[in-house]
């Protein structure tokens, strides 16, 4: 019998598509690129089977949620033997622009930095499900045997979720992402597992100082509301122009092939037909969608889009 909660592992899954297409747009969004993560697999996995990993080197991210400190989860890059080369080359390539001789310190700081955004993509999609807030922190990358976390040593099974990541004119890359049913529990936000009385602590609301503490400083919001003028929060921004324009795919050239463009010529893209289109203001992608026509003029169906607050606040990324 399986020691993770069958209701926590549906869960997971019924949402995953959910979650890794806003990972996807995150990723997309900060590289500037399009990046596709096609529906994942998840699965309870027995610590057993990830021993293999702790005897050679392998590259993995390791990174935690402020608001889940003693669960930190794993990234491995390349579950694997026989895949595991080629996702790390795969993985430096897309992050370097190009494969080092060996994994040094630069090689790894790219990838610590990937990781930072996979992990803020990750935050991003769990928050909009659960209506909380996550902030990724201590992310590090690694080319080590792999060291599990201590929280990974008091569990018997782990919640295995695979992945991969798909960048034009790049090879895919395979990934591996582990964490405990406690951390799961936390993302989407379900209540602690019966028995967990620590787990239940956490969520249990702090009970008021008595001596008055300075308020902690508040991150921009302009859709929070207050008790001085709700109504000003979004005045401010409502007449801002913006340029929305919408990208139907794109398409690498030599100059040779580009001169050779003329009246009838056909350019084939990268996007395969009925996928849907990247809805981009100011550049920064915010929503995708599907083309329609609308009498006689084109428009597009918004088939995913991201809450009115980050729209906002990568706009001013």
């Amino acid at each position: 019998m399986s020691e993770v909660s069958a209701e926590v592992l549906t869960q997971l899954v019924v949402k995953q598509t959910q979650v890794w297409q806003t990972v996807a747009m995150y990723l997309s969004e900060r590289s500037n690129t399009l990046v596709e993560i096609p529906t994942p697999t998840s699965s309870a996995m027995p610590i057993g089977d990830l021993t293999g990993l702790t005897a050679d080197p392998v590259l993995y991210i390791q990174g935690q949620f402020a608001e889940q400190s003693d669960a930190p989860c794993l990234v491995i890059v390349g579950e694997q033997p026989s895949e595991r080369a080629e996702a790390q080359r795969a993985l430096l390539e897309a992050t370097l622009g190009s494969v080092p001789d060996s994994i040094d310190d630069a090689a790894l700081q790219a990838v610590q930095e990937f990781g930072t955004h996979l992990m803020q993509g990750l935050a991003l999609a769990f928050g909009n499900l659960s209506g909380k807030t996550f902030t990724p922190e201590q992310v590090s990358a690694h080319y080590a045997p792999l060291s599990f976390p201590p929280n990974f040593l008091t569990v018997d099974e782990v919640i295995a979720t695979r992945f991969t990541v798909q960048i034009p004119d790049r090879t895919p890359f395979n990934l591996l992402w582990l964490l405990t049913e406690e951390l799961a529990r936390t993302l989407l936000g379900m209540p602690p597992a019966e028995g967990d009385i620590f787990g239940g602590l956490m969520n249990e609301p702090e009970p008021a100082s008595p001596s008055p503490a300075a308020p902690a400083p508040m991150a921009f919001n302009p859709f929070a509301e207050n008790d001085e003028a709700p109504e000003r929060n979004l005045d401010i921004l409502l007449d801002i122009p913006l340029e929305v324009s919408v990208e139907l795919g794109r398409v690498t050239m030599l100059v040779r092939e580009l001169l050779e463009v003329g009246t009838g010529s056909i350019v084939e893209l990268q996007k395969a037909a009925g996928e849907p289109v990247e809805v981009l203001v100011n550049g920064r992608l915010i929503a995708r969608g599907e083309v329609v026509v609308v009498e006689d003029n084109f428009a597009v169906r918004i088939t995913e889009i991201l809450s009115p607050v980050e729209r906002v606040q990568r706009l001013g990324a």
